[in-house]
């Protein structure tokens, strides 16, 4: 298969080189187009100003100078690769579980490709506490790579695509795929739904530097999930790879009776 790679954590993150290494003993075709710099928390923003740097870091792999999107964007319109069958963006560096899906990079890369017609799917790990402590270990990601590689016909077929630029029939999804980082195999992998995640003590720290002006810094708490059914944080602690099919395009809530508006 031809296979696109992108992140939010950087090209030299752990997770995405070996993702690309477990890729390449299967003798598939491996292109990387992944931002120069982290890009956590970016979503699906795309830069809409001037000029942006691409370089080539190496045989198929590139680095963007923006987000994640802005890296599918680049990697589809440019012509620097072949049109791959399928996106794989992470492994990222942390979970992205319920309420993460809205600000993560990763999902908002996958969710990118869907859009514009390529199969894409989320992959992510979590430590025993959460995103509270992250690896550089490369054992820590292996699992969710060996689970990548040896689903990607399965996983690819859990997206519902956009057709060659135009609206399908059923919505655009994708799957987001969640597990814990390890080196063993997962015990298998179990459909779940999106939990709630409650951010708390969450920080925002105002530096006053005179004259109106101020420097924000921002430092994130305690997360704790709950849920409505079975979700992808109980799959993941419970040792399972949590897959969870997500629609790419925004849904309306339904419509409520006796409402009337004024004109």
């Amino acid at each position: 298969m031809k296979i696109l790679l992108t992140n939010d954590d950087g090209y030299d993150a752990p997770g995405i080189n070996v993702l690309r290494e477990r890729l390449l003993y299967d003798n598939h075709t491996v292109y990387v187009m992944a931002p120069a710099t982290n890009q956590s928390g970016t979503s699906q923003s795309i830069h809409m100003g001037g000029g942006m740097k691409v370089r080539e870091i190496d045989e198929n792999f590139y680095t963007c100078a923006g987000s994640p999107a802005d890296c599918v964007l680049t990697a589809i319109h440019s012509k620097l690769f072949e049109r791959p069958d399928i996106l794989l963006s992470g492994i990222n560096r942390g979970p992205n579980l319920g309420l993460d899906i809205l600000y993560s990079g990763t999902c908002g890369a996958a969710r990118q490709a869907v859009l514009m017609g390529i199969p894409s799917v989320a992959l992510s790990v979590m430590w025993t506490n959460d995103e509270i402590v992250a690896s550089e270990d490369e054992d820590d990601y292996y699992a969710m790579a060996d689970f990548a590689a040896k689903n990607l016909k399965t996983l690819a077929a859990l997206s519902n695509v956009a057709i060659d630029g135009h609206m399908p029939k059923e919505k655009c999804v994708f799957p987001n795929v969640n597990g814990m980082a390890q080196s063993k195999p997962y015990k298998g992998a179990k459909f779940a739904a999106v939990s709630f995640r409650e951010y708390v003590e969450d920080k925002v720290i105002l530096k006053d530097l005179g004259g109106g002006l101020y420097e924000r810094t921002f430092t994130g708490g305690r997360v704790d999930s709950a849920a409505r059914a079975y979700s992808d944080y109980d799959a993941c602690v419970e040792g399972y790879a949590a897959v969870t099919r997500l629609y790419a395009e925004p849904s309306a809530a339904c419509a409520l009776d006796g409402i009337e508006f004024k004109v």
